[in-house]
């Protein structure tokens, strides 16, 4: 009988989601019939009224405040199947305040017309018969596709699954988490107050075991965690998913994806968030104020530093925004974004070499701004070790453009984008940007009156950026592997792109020229540990499912990365995760002498290359170079 009654009701069962349009349609159907019923009801038992408004008035009156209250408290957005506490608490609230308008109408028409619109015994009727029957539309749901549903996927068939902390939202996943269709086997919840010990919520078990959660999961089998960030201490919680990485327990949000079909669809973490830097919000109204009502032109706006900080700026209302970038097909792409979500924010896009002197001098002439973000540059270093000239040619000489004509036409402030591969360097890239520092800082100096103030910063890697070492590792994992890794000691500092940019702000807002800001990049990570824990969120094996394969550093490249020179002292900033390197090193070359250094910088050698840029930055020790 019962898979008679499943056949039958089988395109029921294959349903998807409802749209939240039919659910509000179905609500001010039943009200609508109840409506309805109510009164032919009464008008069989002899009630009338007698009003000036005719039936269909009255009838539309209410349909209308019961839509508009169904709207203000989105009754119709969740999933009727999931239906919740929450849920019909919000049908309560639609209902009354409906009943209540209708009220105030009725008795706003008597004082105007001397009669009413509605007869009370017929509203109250509404009222209750209206909330319990949208009530019961949404268990009968439930029951339905439970009924349907259930011994769908054998219990020995479920994957298990535990929470980390008793708190009203993880109880609230309890349900989507039970049902029968679900992939998931609720366990146990862990939590960290032993009065909970051996209680149970909605007949899951709660363990505060003092042993480690890990031992408990390899234990009982469990390869699912839902752990929700600040319920443990910061150390146990990294100590946690550490852990779970190794042992490959995928660890989830305490969130479930929206417009899926099947409710059990968690959000796994990821790599970004699994670093454990705290999120940096800019809340400073002095950094707001600085950049509000500006002129700020980005160089390099279309690559992964650049366009991520002209999208932060544009939220602080600049006067007028100018992104500028020489690729086309990365311009067009941030254009499409800016006019897609953030198209109240006056913006210019040009397409532009920093290299050409005279195009460049024709934006700075064009826009005047008041603010530069110089993010334009070559940044590969194995790409750059070969083409050492373009190195000079964008890092070097379009920088230079860039100050330049930031003095020429009156800029307050230009804020240059640097790297720590310019600390101590060991190739040509690192060492282009070192020298542009150097530039930067000379120009600063040598203003009479300091008009212009000129901020560097330096941060490492950030993770997403183009060409960062993460997509190549998800492209290798997609293909099955190898994973190429230079060298096992290789490490290196990770930042993400919303973190360093909004450091960048901060620093940029500081107003102290001539400075080199320096980032707190936290502790340097291992590129064989990253790849090992790409490996295992992705659901496989390091050296079984995907094998690491060691290639031998690239030339140019160094095995650590120094924020600092061995040469500066820092001094803090208001910023905790900002300081000012301060370089003691006496200055040895003027803007004059560097020029004339790379005057024909096309037709040198790389031989003669390093020679002049050991001359001008002594600390330059080229590694694994080669020749070409």
């Amino acid at each position: 009988m019962k898979k008679r009654i499943k056949s039958s009701l089988k395109l029921l069962n294959e349903l998807k989601i409802l749209p939240s349009w039919l659910i509000l349609t179905f609500d001010l159907t039943i009200i609508a019939i109840i409506c309805v019923f109510s009164y032919l009801a009464y008008t069989n038992i002899g009630v009338n009224l007698k009003t000036n408004a005719s039936l269909l008035t009255r009838f539309l009156i209410v349909i209308g405040i019961y839509f508009f209250n169904f709207t203000i408290f989105k009754t119709y957005q969740g999933v009727v199947r999931y239906s919740s506490l929450k849920d019909i608490m919000k049908l309560l609230k639609a209902v009354f305040f409906s009943t209540l308008c209708i009220v105030v109408l009725n008795e706003i028409y008597r004082y105007e017309y001397k009669s009413i619109l509605f007869i009370y015994t017929i509203l109250i009727n509404v009222t209750l018969f209206g909330f319990f029957t949208l009530v019961g539309f949404r268990i009968f749901v439930k029951f339905v596709f439970q009924y349907l549903n259930q011994d769908e996927i054998p219990k020995s068939e479920k994957e298990k699954i535990a929470i980390v902390g008793v708190n009203a939202m993880n109880i609230s996943l309890i349900e989507p988490l039970m049902t029968p269709s679900g992939k998931y086997d609720l366990f146990c919840f862990f939590d960290t107050n032993a009065s909970l010990n051996g209680k149970k919520v909605a007949g899951i078990p709660i363990i505060t075991t003092s042993e480690p959660i890990i031992k408990y999961l390899r234990w009982k089998k469990i390869r699912n965690l839902i752990l929700p960030i600040g319920v443990l201490n910061e150390n146990e919680e990294k100590k946690l998913i550490e852990d779970c990485i190794h042992n490959n327990i995928k660890v989830y949000k305490p969130e479930l994806l929206q417009n899926t079909n099947t409710s059990t669809d968690l959000i796994e973490y990821n790599l970004d968030e699994l670093l454990f830097r705290d999120q940096i919000d800019i809340d400073n109204p002095k950094v707001i104020a600085q950049y509000n009502k500006k002129t700020i032109l980005v160089t390099g706006g279309a690559g992964s530093i650049g366009s991520e900080l002209a999208k932060q700026i544009a939220s602080f209302k600049p006067k007028k925004l100018v992104i500028l970038d020489q690729g086309e097909t990365p311009l067009h792409g941030i254009q499409l974004y800016f006019d897609k979500n953030l198209s109240e924010c006056n913006c210019v896009f040009e397409l532009v070499d920093v290299t050409n002197k005279k195009e460049i001098a024709t934006v700075f002439e064009t826009h005047q701004p008041d603010i530069i973000f110089h993010a334009a540059a070559y940044k590969h270093v194995p790409v750059l070790e070969k083409n050492y000239k373009q190195a000079i040619k964008v890092n070097v000489f379009g920088t230079l453009n860039c100050l330049e004509n930031a003095v020429k036409f009156g800029a307050q402030k230009f804020i240059f984008v640097s790297t720590d591969k310019a600390v101590n360097p060991t190739n040509i890239m690192g060492s282009s940007k070192r020298i542009a520092e150097m530039l930067a800082q000379n120009i600063y100096y040598s203003q009479k009156s300091k008009t212009m103030e000129i901020m560097i910063t330096r941060f490492g890697n950030v993770l997403g950026s183009n060409g960062s070492v993460v997509h190549l590792f998800k492209e290798q994992i997609a293909q099955g592997g190898p994973i190429t890794v230079t060298h096992p000691e290789v490490n290196r500092f990770f930042m993400t792109i919303p973190e360093a940019c909004k450091l960048v702000l901060e620093a940029g807002a500081m107003g102290n020229g001539g400075n080199i800001y320096v980032f707190d990049m936290g502790k340097s990570i291992k590129i064989v540990d990253l790849a090992e824990k790409m490996i295992r969120l992705a659901g496989k094996i390091p050296g079984k499912d995907i094998a690491i394969k060691f290639t031998g550093l690239r030339p140019g490249e160094k095995l650590y990365e120094e924020v600092l020179t061995e040469c500066s002292e820092t001094l803090p900033t208001y910023h905790p995760k900002i300081v000012i390197a301060k370089e003691t090193e006496e200055r040895k070359f003027s803007n004059h002498d560097i020029i004339n250094h790379f005057e024909d910088f096309q037709k040198i050698s790389r031989k003669e290359m390093v020679v002049i840029i050991k001359k001008i930055v002594p600390e330059y020790q080229p590694e694994n170079t080669e020749e070409y």
